[in-house]
């Protein structure tokens, strides 16, 4: 069999190929949590502003090194401040991230939801960007929160455990809404506060 084919189209068709796999590859696959199951997965829940972000390498891994003003602590958290590390950052010109993995910059006030810490003592934001909502103050309204998606892709169809989930859309909806949906969720658990 002879294929007539040219170089060029196959190098074009093989150049299409590696852009979609490296495309696909650049999102991290996580399962579409409620704000009520990560309320429920989360140790930690706070309302606060970003006072520092260092990135610094430890342990041989690169990472962002946080730490919050906490404004209310919804779940466990600190009244005061609260240190994070994350993987991911930037050092001498290296960068290392995690794709779906939010990143914070000095100033942005975030409603953040965190993970049980792992074995090497660092909590991760639940379901990676879902558990981080930045908050956007304007004059002309009350504060809103918004969550970016775009490094993630869902697993399956959204699925919830709750028997009457409240959801949020990823695009802005008020403060006070997604405050008292984690306000509600955390004392009908009776979870730490």
């Amino acid at each position: 069999m002879h294929n007539n084919q040219s170089p060029t189209y196959t190098g074009t068709v093989i150049a299409a190929l590696l852009l979609l796999t490296s495309s696909a590859a650049m999102a991290s696959t996580v399962v579409p949590l409620s704000v009520i199951e990560m309320t429920g997965r989360s140790q930690q829940i706070f309302h606060g502003v970003c006072l520092d972000a260092e990135a610094d390498i430890v342990d041989g891994d690169l990472v962002t090194r946080l730490r919050f003003r906490v404004s209310e602590s919804l779940k466990g958290a600190p009244a005061d401040t609260l240190s994070v590390v994350l993987p991911g950052g930037v050092v001498d010109g290296i960068r290392y991230r995690i794709s779906g993995m939010p990143e914070f910059s000095i100033g942005e006030e975030v409603v953040l939801f965190l993970t049980e810490p792992d074995s090497r003592g660092r909590a991760w934001p639940v379901g990676l960007a879902q558990g981080d909502f930045k908050v956007r103050r304007s004059e002309d309204g009350p504060p809103q929160v918004q969550r970016s998606m775009k490094d993630l892709h869902f697993q399956g169809a959204a699925r919830t455990t709750s028997a009457t989930p409240v959801e949020l859309p990823s695009s802005d909806v008020p403060l006070r809404d997604l405050l008292a949906q984690i306000r509600s969720a955390t004392s009908a658990s009776g979870g730490p506060r």
